[in-house]
C-alpha cells in the first residue's frame, strides 16, 4: 500500500514537462530568490531576483517586475523585466517593451520591441559554443 502511495504522489510532477518539447520548466515566483549558479535541463521561469549564474539548455524567461543580475545561457531568452549581466542566447533574444537589459550579448536572433532598453555590447550571427564537440 505504501509503495502506491508514494507512486501516485510523485505522477503529478510529470505533469511539470513542456507539452511542446518534453523538457521540464524550473519556476520563479515574485517573492522568490535565487543566489549562486543553477544548471538546468529545461526551462526556467523568473519571476522574482536572481543572482549568479543561470545556464539552461532550454529558454529563459525573466518576468515583468523581476530583477536578474546574473550571467544568463540558454537557447532563447525573453525578457519583460531587468537583467543585468552578459547573456548567451545560442538562438534568439527578446526584450518585451518594458525591458532593460544592461551587459554583453552574444546571440543568433534579436527582436527589440518599442519601450525596450538595451545598454552594452551586442554580436550577432552564427557562433561557436566553446566546449561543445560539436
Amino acid at each position: 500500500m505504501d509503495v502506491q502511495e508514494a507512486v501516485a504522489e510523485s505522477t503529478p510532477a510529470e505533469a511539470a514537462q513542456d507539452k511542446k518539447d518534453g523538457l521540464r520548466r524550473f519556476t520563479m515566483g515574485p517573492n522568490d530568490s535565487l543566489e549562486g549558479k543553477l544548471t538546468y535541463d529545461g526551462h526556467v521561469h523568473v519571476d522574482g531576483r536572481a543572482e549568479g549564474e543561470l545556464r539552461v539548455s532550454g529558454n529563459i524567461e525573466v518576468a515583468s517586475g523581476a530583477k536578474v543580475k546574473a550571467f544568463l545561457e540558454a537557447s532563447n531568452v525573453t525578457i519583460k523585466g531587468d537583467v543585468e549581466g552578459t547573456l548567451n542566447a545560442r538562438d534568439k533574444l527578446v526584450l518585451g517593451k518594458n525591458a532593460k537589459m544592461s551587459g554583453d550579448v552574444t546571440v543568433r536572433r534579436l527582436q527589440i520591441e518599442d519601450g525596450a532598453s538595451l545598454n552594452g555590447h551586442v554580436r550577432m550571427g552564427d557562433f561557436e559554443h566553446q566546449g561543445s564537440g560539436g
